[in-house]
């Protein structure tokens, strides 16, 4: 994702990019960056006029493209993803539920099962915790049936891109996976 953020408090835009796994429901139906955000050494742009701006925001907008390729150099395939974020201790639900599911479409299901059940330990103390909890005891019934678990990854990814206004999914988790 790219977004060129307005301030709150003068006209202008802070780069941010960054990766957004689909693979879980939302309550709000926004999408939320999973990995990156600002981007370093991205300043804020202050507009002042157009002439001024113009060329800095279209600089700005190159340097969003090089990171886009960044990240798609970084995470390749599910096993890059999976390799990410397994290989980090991180205690946000979003994260273990993200680092289940790539381990569950990598064909590492006691990874998975284990990242889930690392989740699990934690309390769900709203509705966007409950919803992702409930999705995740549905995706750990099906770890033994590759089949079903991936099938139900892509629903959630439907669900999330539909949420989102995105226009369905291509048939890239196939290729991401294999």
């Amino acid at each position: 994702m790219i977004e060129f953020q307005p301030s709150g408090f003068s006209k202008g835009s802070y780069l941010n990019v960054g990766a957004s796994w689909l693979w879980y429901e939302s309550v709000s139906g926004g999408l939320r960056f999973n990995v990156g955000y600002r981007v370093q050494g991205a300043d804020f742009i202050a507009f002042d006029n157009a002439e001024q701006f113009r060329p800095l925001i279209v600089r700005m907008a190159a340097q969003a493209a090089e990171e886009v390729l960044a990240l798609r150099a970084k995470f390749p395939s599910i096993d890059a993803i999976s390799r990410f974020l397994n290989a980090t201790s991180n205690r946000q639900l979003v994260w273990m539920f993200s680092a289940a599911v790539a381990a569950g479409l990598n064909g590492e299901f006691e990874l998975s099962r284990a990242r889930f059940d690392e989740m699990f330990g934690y309390s769900a103390d709203n509705a966007w915790e409950e919803k992702l909890y409930s999705q995740a005891r549905a995706l750990v019934a099906l770890l033994d049936d590759t089949d079903r678990f991936r099938e139900a990854v892509r629903r959630a990814i439907d669900v999330r891109r539909r949420q989102a206004k995105l226009p369905p999914i291509i048939d890239c988790l196939d290729a991401l996976v294999s």
